[in-house]
């Protein structure tokens, strides 16, 4: 008679059986997620066919790999994902009634090209959609005062952390001279300089006035005209909700 062999896996009552469901969902959605930047190139060649071609049958692959894809997302745990290319069906589909236009399905498949680059690195002739999507996102840099560096580092890592910034800086050193309720005030202050987006403005004006000290906290923001086109990148993905 032989020993059976030691398992670490945890005794549930079924022997070794869940830890072994456990280990092929894992298979499962790895091997999807190293697919992702395939089933986009197969989306992009597509759209190419009935843009540059005008081959009909290029519009219903992409339309078939978009429903797929939207379809499979959400059951292994990317939801954005699966948002992203479902609202770009929904353009194909159209488009093979003869609406929308070309441009909205461009950028419906960027928007969905930038989800994707998030879980999985996309080859390089689908790099250019990211950076598409990246622009459109309207990277912004936002200006806020603090009363303390401490004050300032629990705001920028909670920016950070809920994507409402891609990154912070803090400058010490700073002093600040105004007027407060009919009274001249100087005091010393940290300037937290946090890099988002458009679309996460208001999230993060809201955020800020939460954790802030003050009264009425020093808030403000401009657009990011110019600079490398991968650090723009950078931004919007990492704001990417």
């Amino acid at each position: 008679m032989t020993d059976s062999p030691e398992t670490d896996a945890p005794d549930d009552g079924r022997g070794s059986r869940a830890g072994g469901a456990t280990d092929i969902i894992a298979a499962l959605t790895e091997e999807f997620r190293q697919g992702l930047p395939a089933r986009i190139a197969r989306i992009r060649e597509g759209i190419a066919a009935w843009h540059d071609r005008g081959e009909a049958t290029g519009l219903d692959d992409a339309e078939r790999a978009a429903h797929s894809l939207a379809g499979a997302a959400g059951s292994f745990g990317f939801p954005w994902v699966g948002e992203a290319a479902r609202q770009l069906e929904r353009l194909l589909e159209g488009a093979q009634a003869g609406a929308p236009g070309a441009a909205e399905v461009d950028h419906a498949l960027s928007v969905l090209a930038l989800a994707v680059d998030g879980v999985a690195p996309l080859d390089a002739p689908e790099r250019p959609l990211v950076e598409e999507a990246c622009i459109a996102a309207r990277p912004m840099v936002a200006y806020v005062t603090c009363g303390s560096r401490e004050e300032a580092l629990t705001i920028g890592r909670t920016l950070v952390e809920e994507r409402l910034a891609a990154c912070c800086n803090l400058i010490a050193g700073m002093t600040a001279i105004y007027r407060w309720e009919g009274t001249i005030e100087t005091g010393e202050e940290v300037v937290l300089i946090a890099k988002t987006t458009a679309a996460r403005l208001e999230l993060l004006i809201t955020r800020v006035n939460a954790l802030h000290s003050y009264d009425l906290p020093c808030i403000s923001a401009w657009p990011i005209e110019g600079g490398s086109a991968g650090f723009l990148a950078w931004i919007a993905r990492e704001c990417h909700s």
